[in-house]
């Protein structure tokens, strides 16, 4: 490519990622969609841009934008709100994902014919909603802080489930059970992961505000992150759970860096970041995008049935246990199981490793995550029309109950030029 076709196409390509991200309140479209069938129209359709030349960076890149947007949503995550809901959100993923990763399982050995282990890995890959993508939706739509905290436990805990379940899957030893050398491998990585993230939050609360008014603190800090990741992979533990550790206890501990000015300015930094990360990494995996052959249009039908039934009997399983959320509030719960980033990536990991016994897999992850993507559409518009008219009978409520006092004191105040 020119130089002038690169930086055009990556100009363009930011400036559709910033329309498309201010438009979603207003479109009910998140801008991931937007992005997905920009990469589509660029490669697949109009073949400006060629497939093999991203094959081998979409992988580092999707794990890049993981970490980051892991560390920011660690970051917001305050402990006496995430403990409130920690139950519902525990529930919630333990359901969607275990029953996703069992109707999935029984439907590739019923009609891809697949030996048993594969199909728990094809299972584990595509098991999991996205919290790259459920994060920042979550944004973009009005939904109460119940289902808010709710959902991002879920997905960030769905994802780190998802990557430790199919690394101990690919590389469990032959001589070991099962259920044995999933538990050794689980618990291995928890426990690393754990103890490397509450030391590293220690130390570095300590160490940052004492720098934090120094030039370029905010790349120190990025570079440090990326630390944490690769010392909690080098030590075989999960260097994306490291990283949510990270950010959670550096954001709740007594001395919390983004209570202070500069932290502030630490988050709007990551925040803006990840959004350049994920927006290039949604464009590039719809430029690499592969359909689905005819042979595995039943199959792919199965496997999507199979998902919306698993999250149906799930967010029905445990609205019991969410707090402080209204049934119609509660349907976004059933709309936003988005695959995403983790799919891709652990698609691409397992064909590395299988080889051509899952040479359908990226097509097929590609169109989970297009038309489970497509479910958080109908989700947004749903979750608008339902914030509109209870604002709409909030405010006829409010003029048919309130006082004659109170009612000539806002007109008066309004007359006055004041705010009614």
């Amino acid at each position: 490519m020119h130089m002038v076709e690169i930086f055009g196409l990556t100009a363009l390509l930011l400036i559709v990622a910033f329309a498309a991200n201010r438009l979603s309140k207003l479109t009910r479209v998140p801008d991931i969609v937007v992005l997905l069938v920009v990469g589509i129209t660029v490669g697949p359709i109009l073949h400006w841009v060629h497939a093999h030349t991203f094959r081998d960076t979409i992988s580092i890149l999707g794990t890049f934008a993981l970490m980051l947007i892991l560390f920011e949503g660690g970051l917001e995550l305050r402990l006496r709100k995430a403990l409130r809901y920690l139950p519902a959100g525990l529930l919630l993923v333990c359901l969607s994902f275990g029953l996703s990763l069992a109707l999935v399982a029984m439907t590739s050995k019923l009609l891809l014919h697949l030996e048993w282990m594969d199909c728990l890995l094809l299972g584990a890959a595509l098991g999991c909603s996205s919290g790259t993508i459920v994060i920042p939706a979550l944004e973009q739509i009005n939904s109460p802080e119940a289902v808010k905290v709710t959902l991002t436990l879920e997905s960030a805990l769905g994802e780190v489930i998802a990557v430790l379940l199919v690394g101990s899957l690919l590389h469990i030893e032959g001589q070991s059970s099962l259920i044995g050398g999933l538990a050794t491998n689980f618990s291995q990585h928890i426990v690393v992961s754990l103890a490397l993230g509450f030391a590293a939050a220690a130390v570095w609360s300590h160490v940052w505000p004492r720098i934090a008014n120094q030039p370029n603190t905010n790349i120190l800090n990025l570079g440090i992150v990326m630390g944490v990741y690769a010392m909690g992979e080098y030590l075989h533990g999960s260097g994306l759970l490291t990283v949510l550790v990270f950010g959670v206890t550096l954001a709740n501990l007594p001395r919390s860096p983004h209570l202070t000015r500069l932290g502030v300015r630490m988050l709007a930094f990551h925040a803006e970041f990840s959004f350049l990360v994920r927006s290039f990494f949604f464009v590039l995996l719809g430029i690499v995008a592969e359909f689905v052959s005819r042979r595995y249009i039943v199959p792919i039908l199965g496997i999507l049935g199979a998902l919306v039934v698993a999250r149906y009997v799930a967010v029905e399983g445990s609205r019991w246990v969410l707090r402080d959320v209204a049934r119609r509030d509660s349907e976004l719960l059933f709309w936003m199981l988005p695959r995403g980033l983790v799919t891709a990536v652990l698609a691409l990991e397992i064909l590395n490793d299988r080889g051509q016994v899952f040479g359908f897999l990226p097509a097929m992850a590609f169109t989970v995550v297009l038309v489970t993507n497509l479910f958080i559409v109908w989700g947004a518009v749903r979750a608008g029309g339902a914030s509109t008219t209870l604002e709409t009978q909030a405010a006829i409520s409010a003029q048919t109950f309130s006082p004659p006092d109170a009612m000539a004191n806002a007109r008066g105040a309004g007359a006055d030029g004041g705010t009614v």
